[in-house]
């Protein structure tokens, strides 16, 4: 008798187990779906709202980037306070700049070089980092497709001497730029005829001359942002907005970008004006590029070029200023924005507001 009670129970405890297993089973898989639906769904308005405003979203996902990569930078600085030091001393006093072809051998032959390499290199990446991002959550494989398909000199349509010819002028174009700046700062300093068109490079000439080309597509800041700005937020503004409001836009976007990377001004009370002055030069220099841009039939590289001219590895906005030139950083700061003020008034004069667009892209 009791162990037919013992097996009763038994039983009895394998049958309740059972339906537990069964009721867990039945909520798993309802959770589950549940979980897909609602996985769905979000998947769903993301998508709608990247189709409404995809430069928004993009825009967000490059701060949100920057946010996350800012930490690790102002680690790597705190760790290594010398590297700038460090970089003078292995040039002789000729330091690094923006080209990455130069600086990267440089910058790894101090201590904590290779992590100053990386965040070099993944700031500006950010900006084209998000464009991929973007462009995935629109149209998956095809929209990075698409995205990478403006990375050309110039559009099919146009003929080689076409597009060779408007690639001169633009380097042509913010050469001559650089050059009236460092003529414009002799003026304003009153320096001394004898030195006026002294040839002023801490570069050799052969230095000078590689610096130069390459830095035309290798440029940190232009290869590395240029995917983003022009071939992502560019093109998808000029389906809403005209090139000229497009270009101021994106020039205020990609100023407030930098943000992070500009907040080293010293002293700090200098920066509110010195950032209204770099947010009214990246929308003039933001200008110029979409003339360019759209001259081309929608090239990225051209971006690419003009950007990294700007940065000016070779120190070109100096050529002809001798060292010993003492001039307030606002007062440079502003003659700049005067000049390339001047190239954009033209340029609106000649194309108005459609900045040489074309039908094709």
């Amino acid at each position: 008798m009791r162990i037919l009670k013992e097996s009763n129970k038994i039983a009895t405890n394998k049958r309740v187990s059972t339906q537990i297993e069964r009721k867990a089973r039945r909520m798993w898989r309802t959770q589950n779906i549940i979980g897909k639906i609602l996985e769905g769904i979000m998947k769903k308005k993301l998508l709608e709202f990247t189709q409404r405003h995809p430069v928004r979203v993009y825009w967000i996902i490059a701060i949100l980037l920057t946010i996350i990569i800012a930490p690790f930078a102002i680690l790597i600085f705190t760790k290594y306070p010398d590297f700038g030091k460090d970089i003078q001393t292995v040039t002789e006093g000729k330091g690094y700049n923006t080209n990455i072809l130069y600086s990267l051998p440089i910058a790894l032959k101090v201590t904590g070089g290779v992590w100053f390499t990386f965040i070099l290199l993944a700031m500006p990446a950010t900006a084209s980092m998000a464009a991929i991002i973007t462009s995935f959550i629109l149209k998956r494989k095809k929209g990075i497709k698409e995205l990478f398909k403006r990375f050309r000199f110039w559009s099919p349509e146009l003929s080689a001497k076409e597009g060779l010819k408007i690639w001169f002028q633009a380097i042509f174009l913010i050469i001559s730029l650089d050059f009236i700046l460092s003529l414009a700062f002799n003026i304003t300093g009153e320096v001394e005829s004898a030195s006026f068109f002294k040839i002023n490079t801490k570069y050799s000439i052969w230095e000078f001359i590689f610096i130069f080309v390459s830095s035309i597509f290798f440029d940190s800041g232009g290869l590395m942002e240029e995917l983003g700005w022009r071939g992502f937020a560019l093109p998808n503004l000029q389906k809403t907005f005209t090139p000229l409001k497009s270009s101021i836009i994106l020039g205020v976007l990609w100023s407030i970008w930098h943000i992070p990377i500009k907040m080293n001004v010293n002293p700090l009370s200098e920066f509110i004006p010195f950032y209204f002055i770099f947010t009214i030069a990246c929308i003039l220099m933001s200008i110029i590029i979409t003339y360019f841009y759209n001259r081309l039939g929608g090239s990225i590289l051209i971006g690419v070029a003009i950007h990294g001219l700007f940065n000016d590895s070779t120190g070109f906005k100096n050529i002809i200023t001798p060292d010993s030139l003492e001039m307030n950083s606002l007062m440079q700061s502003s003659l700049w924005i005067v000049i390339l003020m001047s190239a954009v008034l033209f340029i609106l004069y000649k194309e108005g507001t459609m900045l040489g667009k074309r039908e094709i892209e």
